[in-house]
């Protein structure tokens, strides 16, 4: 008689972040264990459904702070895990961290796993950064294990007292699932086609950003950046693919002007890989960032990165070699990175190849996904 299976509980706020980074994650570990996944299934509606092989339960966690709402969350969670005796729990983003470990802690789940995928309270000060950090503090303190993205996530807990040294482990080179290397790849042939849909002439210069459309992410800053850089080269084109979360594009195009002409906008797309392969080159300005995951898919397709020069992104980049870092929030900087690019076709060449490279050694999302479930396997075996 073969052994029951083993319980995973997996908790997060949103279905954006099962979507695009824990779905190869949660199909492998079904195979071989009993899977439940806890999300709020009325964020992110945009998204297709998450049609995963898993029992998927509708927990109402809000996205952002709000005390009363937490706490009915959290006594909710206490009740499912004293009712339903789970053997790992694993928590990724800061809201389901804090309430899943509270919980976990106090039903006395026996393996708690928290993913670290960026800090919110980096570009925070005063008593906002203090109560966001003293949260992840706590979540750090009730887990039993503690995975970053990066090496440079897990020395910025370490320095920064979130986390005890020697507790976060940080699996290969980093990332969260890596990379589908047969679906980001080099394609000239897509590249015609996307930019013949979108109405951008084969012969532009395309900065692509990609992601959420919001101020952590830099976008005034790109936004600035292009503007100056756009009034001397025409050539230039703004590619943004995200959601208007914030709803701040309509002002991001007025701050344009003419320019807004060569500003294509992408609200949500199942298939980023087309519209990188359309790009010259990407630009990821965040002010915080735990691993640039659009970094290594744009390298993929062989399109260096312009990143702000901050952990997480520093990881990502190899500077002047798969791409460009420049000081966070330095609009001057940021503009002449992109000039570079802009006037030197043969050194995007050669960073798109160097970045496709080092993606193939070290990023590859099998390789990263097996990192992962040996890694929980493990776990569940002691």
């Amino acid at each position: 008689m073969s052994a029951p299976k083993k319980k995973i509980c997996m908790l997060a706020a949103t279905p954006l972040t099962i979507h695009f980074f824990l779905k190869p994650h949660l199909i492998a570990l079904v195979k071989e264990h009993d899977v439940t996944l806890l999300v709020n299934l009325s964020n992110d509606d945009y998204l297709p459904p998450l049609d995963l092989p898993i029992r998927i339960v509708h927990i109402p966690i809000a996205r952002k702070m709000s005390p009363f709402a937490d706490l009915r969350t959290l006594v909710i969670l206490i009740c499912l895990f004293s009712r339903v005796r789970f053997d790992l729990l694993i928590t990724v983003v800061p809201k389901a961290g804090l309430l899943g470990m509270i919980a976990g802690f106090l039903t006395a789940t026996p393996r708690r796993l928290h993913i670290f995928q960026g800090e919110v309270w980096v570009n925070r000060s005063g008593f906002s950064r203090r109560l966001l950090k003293g949260c992840d503090w706590v979540t750090a303190h009730l887990a039993n294990n503690i995975l970053a993205v990066s090496s440079s996530e897990r020395s910025f807990l370490e320095s920064q007292g979130v986390a005890p040294v020697g507790k976060v482990q940080v699996l290969k080179k980093g990332s969260i699932g890596g990379v589908n290397l047969d679906r980001f790849k080099p394609n000239p042939g897509l590249r015609e086609c996307v930019r013949q849909e979108l109405h951008i002439p084969l012969n532009a210069t395309v900065l692509i950003f990609m992601g959420r459309l919001v101020a952590d992410k830099g976008m005034s800053e790109l936004i600035d950046a292009y503007k100056q850089v756009r009034a001397a080269n025409d050539l230039l084109w703004l590619l943004l693919v995200g959601p208007d979360e914030e709803e701040k594009m309509q002002g991001f195009l007025e701050t344009l002007g003419d320019a807004s002409n060569q500003v294509r906008q992408i609200d949500y797309t199942n298939t980023p890989e087309q519209y990188l392969a359309a790009a010259d080159f990407l630009c990821l300005p965040s002010q915080r960032e735990g691993f640039g995951v659009v970094i290594i898919e744009a390298a993929a397709v062989g399109i260096p990165a312009i990143g702000s020069q901050i952990y997480g992104i520093s990881d990502a980049i190899i500077d002047q070699q798969t791409g460009l870092l420049f000081e966070v929030k330095n609009i001057a900087q940021l503009q002449d990175r992109i000039q570079t690019l802009l006037d030197d076709e043969d050194l995007r060449k050669l960073l798109g190849s160097n970045a496709r490279r080092n993606v193939e050694l070290h990023f590859e999302d099998k390789q990263v996904v097996t990192a992962y479930i040996d890694y929980i396997n493990r776990l569940l075996s002691t």
